[in-house]
């Protein structure tokens, strides 16, 4: 189906906005003044509805029928994937662009925005996937090398925060911190274990790491080898990066890495005097480039970044951004 030009603006609806992804993107759509004329909220988990916070009131979040998507545009999808996928099962027949968040692998086609002149349309369809959030970190680090100096491989380690797994992760803890320091049993029911001033591997690390790896390497488009290594830590919010970055040929200096990194708006250089990390890249946009060297044919990047916001939910928004020009979604677009 064709979508009819709105000439008011476009009602949107967010699935699951209770989640901190869900609350993020939420965040982007009024940050950057998405023309959303009206933001139905829904949920995948089945029952009944529930009470959100939408503008500092109380919002209406319903469970989604099957034609929830009929009177939107454009839809984002921000909780599990078996919810997500589950609702998408039972979707009617409707107009509505819908861009998945919520980690699918099929169903619909991958995609990214990107805006910049010559760069090919955004795929047909009414299912959008987006690539996982560390995996475009990983990948835009990659074209900035890969620009000054063809990559052959790279190698990532990835400290995984507890926000990945919601605020309840996050509020217990809190919680573990608590009980280690007064010498307590730290509590475990939704962590699985004690994270606190802790690492460990959980059950999906392989499946995560898989994931990451397979749209880096359909990010950089060409053959290459990518291994990805993590580990669940004990931070709240941000990912910690450790990136090797084999070339072909002589690496670039020091000063060519920084100098073109500071060239590109995802990212912002920090002080290399003064001590970076995770929690500095909470809530912002641009991934922090924390550490830069080279030597021989190797490249050694230390980045942070809180993927929850910009290569998640900003990276959806921009993709709407984009299907709304393309596709003439509204009027005088």
């Amino acid at each position: 189906m064709t979508a009819v030009p709105s000439p008011r603006g476009l009602a949107v609806a967010v699935f699951d906005p209770t989640t901190l992804l869900g609350r993020d993107l939420r965040d982007v759509l009024a940050s950057r003044a998405f023309p959303a004329s009206h933001v139905h909220l829904f949920h995948t988990r089945g029952g009944e509805g529930l009470l959100a916070e939408e503008g500092g009131e109380a919002a209406y979040v319903a469970p989604a029928p099957p034609d929830a998507l009929e009177s939107a545009a454009v839809a984002f999808f921000c909780g599990g994937a078996d919810g997500t996928g589950r609702f998408l099962e039972t979707r009617g027949a409707d107009r509505c662009l819908a861009i998945d968040l919520s980690g699918l692998r099929s169903g619909g086609a991958f995609a990214r925005p990107d805006d910049s002149p010559g760069a090919p349309p955004i795929p047909e369809g009414n299912l959008l996937l987006t690539y996982h959030p560390v995996a475009a970190v990983l990948a835009e680090a990659l074209g900035v090398v890969d620009r000054l100096a063809s990559v052959a491989a790279l190698t990532a380690a990835v400290d995984r925060p507890a926000s990945e797994l919601g605020k309840e992760a996050l509020d217990e803890l809190f919680r573990q911190a608590i009980a280690v320091a007064r010498f307590e049993a730290p509590p475990k029911e939704r962590l699985g274990a004690q994270l606190a001033f802790n690492a460990h591997f959980p059950a999906d690390t392989s499946a995560f790491e898989a994931c990451v790896a397979e749209d880096v390497a359909r990010l950089a488009g060409k053959p290459l080898p990518v291994t990805i290594l993590s580990a669940r830590s004990g931070v709240f919010h941000g990912h910690l990066l450790r990136i090797d970055l084999r070339t072909e040929g002589p690496a670039p200096d020091v000063a060519a890495l920084r100098a073109a990194f500071r060239k590109e708006p995802f990212f912002d250089e920090t002080d290399p005097e003064n001590l970076s990390g995770p929690l500095e890249a909470a809530g912002r946009d641009e991934t922090l480039l924390l550490l830069a060297e080279s030597s021989g044919r190797s490249v050694r990047l230390g980045l942070a970044t809180d993927h929850l916001r910009h290569a998640g939910a900003l990276m959806a928004v921009r993709l709407a951004e984009q299907a709304v020009r393309e596709r003439g979604l509204l009027a005088d677009a």
